[in-house]
This record gives C-alpha cells, sequence and structure tokens, in this order.
C-alpha cells in the first residue's frame, strides 16, 4: 500500500464513521423516549453491559449516568453469570449492548434480570435477535458495515453505540432534573467545574 492509498482509505473511513453516527439520529423514536423515561424513573439500579467494545461503550455509559446523579454501574455479563445478578431487584434496569444481539451470556443475563423484575433496554443491529425478544424496549444502531474496519472491526459500531448512549443519558438528565452546578462540587479538581462556572 502506498502513502496516498493509506490516507485515501483513512479518509474513507472516517467519512463512513461520520455517516453511522448521523444516521443514529434518523433512527431515534418513541423507543427512544421510552428507553430515557425508563432509565430516568429508575427507582433501583441501572445497570449496564456489554463484552468487547460493547462492554467499553457500556462501562463508559454507567460512569456517565452516575455523573448525572443516576445510581449505574458496569456489570460484565460474565461475572454477572457468576452470582452477581443474584442482585437484581425489581425497579432495576439493565441497558445491554450487543451488535448482532446474540451473546450467550448477555441474553442469559437479560433473562435474569426480567425473571428477578427487573426491566431491559437493549441497543443493536438485530432488533429481530434474542436479545431483542428479551427486551422491553429495544433501540436500533444503524447496520454500518462500511464503517467498521476492513468489514469487521467494530469501529463504526463502536462510535454509534457511543452517540446513542450519550443521547439517552442527556435525556435522562434532564428529566431527572439533575443540576449541573451539582459538577462543581463532584468534579472540583477537573475543568469541568470551571467550565460550568463560567
Amino acid at each position: 500500500m502506498t502513502d496516498q492509498e493509506m490516507l485515501e482509505r483513512g479518509r474513507s473511513l472516517v467519512r463512513a464513521e461520520a455517516e453511522a453516527v448521523a444516521a443514529v439520529a434518523e433512527l431515534l423514536d418513541e423507543n427512544f423516549v421510552a428507553a430515557a423515561h425508563l432509565i430516568a424513573g429508575c427507582p433501583g439500579v441501572i445497570l449496564t453491559t456489554g463484552s468487547g467494545t460493547s462492554g467499553t461503550i457500556a462501562r463508559r455509559l454507567a460512569h456517565l449516568l452516575a455523573t448525572c446523579g443516576m445510581h449505574a454501574s458496569f456489570a460484565h455479563p460474565a461475572d454477572a453469570l457468576h452470582g452477581p445478578s443474584a442482585a437484581v431487584a425489581p425497579g432495576d434496569v439493565l441497558i445491554a449492548l450487543s451488535k448482532a444481539g446474540k451473546s450467550a451470556e448477555i441474553n442469559h443475563f437479560a433473562r435474569v434480570t426480567r425473571e428477578r423484575g427487573g426491566q431491559v433496554i437493549s441497543l443493536t443491529w438485530k432488533p429481530e435477535s434474542e436479545l431483542g425478544g428479551l427486551s422491553d424496549v429495544v433501540l436500533l444502531l444503524p447496520n454500518a458495515v462500511d464503517a467498521e474496519g476492513e468489514g469487521v472491526l467494530p469501529f463504526g459500531s463502536t462510535l454509534t453505540a457511543g452517540a446513542l448512549c450519550d443521547a439517552l443519558c442527556l435525556a435522562a438528565k434532564n428529566l431527572r432534573g439533575f443540576d449541573l452546578a451539582t459538577l462543581t462540587q463532584t468534579h472540583p479538581s477537573g475543568a469541568t467545574a470551571e467550565l460550568v462556572k463560567k
């Protein structure tokens, strides 16, 4: 590969990723609204889960929700099936990220959550998947193969999931009436508080 070819492939991938993220906006519908209300009104714990890069985005979402005053934490699906899923209680919400919706450990975690009285929100390319069938609310992600690294590596799918999670977090924060001034208390040594004060 020449340097020029490498440059053009890089530009092509970034453009495809940008288009995939923009496509998320067009997919937001009444299910997005329902999910935001479910998260904002959760009387218990909000758990996020996912494997691989989906797990990385799920962990990020839990951090952002907690930053906005919600009781949220990440639970690795494999670990959850070795005991911690017993902590799920009625009123809890599980947000599961799975591109294909067929990861056995994630689906089992979703099933246990439902059995224990919790509710499930899924983010997936495949609403007809097993995970979709186990979910109270399914949020569709764009099936943007062109935005994946060589059609396989989870590049664009990670970005689209992150964008949808950001939109969910902002909506839930606003529904709950979380005061940004609280960030000055919870970010005393970071730049966030300085930005809020301006």
